[in-house]
């Protein structure tokens, strides 16, 4: 999976039905205590289950940067609606979704909470906020 194959490729390759691959995913999944790939992927790497090299070329810039790596700090509290944001996007929710569970009024309100949160935890991204958020175990 951190090659970046899909379920399908990963049953071909294992040969195996794509349900069987699936139930076999979720069971890691629930092993592992994680909800999605990034999550796996993190997890697998952190408990040496996997090596580096396992990694798809784009995506270990994502999981092995220095930079991702460095001590989480807040600069100033988060409020209650960027915490809640932080959550669902922890758990795999789009954006869309986010919109509409905190009643957000659009795109250029996320864009501006987005842009708080990162400031406030020192991140580029939302993916490293989340991380950052959960080393200082705000969620």
């Amino acid at each position: 999976l951190a090659s970046g194959i899909t379920y399908k490729e990963a049953a071909q390759m294992l040969g195996v039905s794509y349900n069987t691959a699936k139930t076999r995913i979720k069971t890691l999944y629930a092993k592992l205590q994680v909800s999605n790939r990034n999550e796996l992927i993190l997890k697998a790497l952190n408990l040496k289950l996997i090596d580096s090299r396992n990694i798809k070329p784009k995506f270990r810039k994502r999981f092995l940067s220095h930079e991702a790596d460095r001590q989480a700090v807040l600069l100033e509290p988060l409020t209650a609606e960027e915490i809640k944001f932080l959550k669902l996007a922890s758990s795999g929710t789009n954006i869309k979704n986010i919109i509409e569970l905190l009643s957000l009024s659009g795109i250029y309100h996320t864009r501006v909470l987005k842009a708080s949160i990162c400031y406030k935890l020192q991140a580029k991204n939302i993916t490293q906020a989340v991380k950052f958020a959960r080393v200082l175990e705000i969620i």
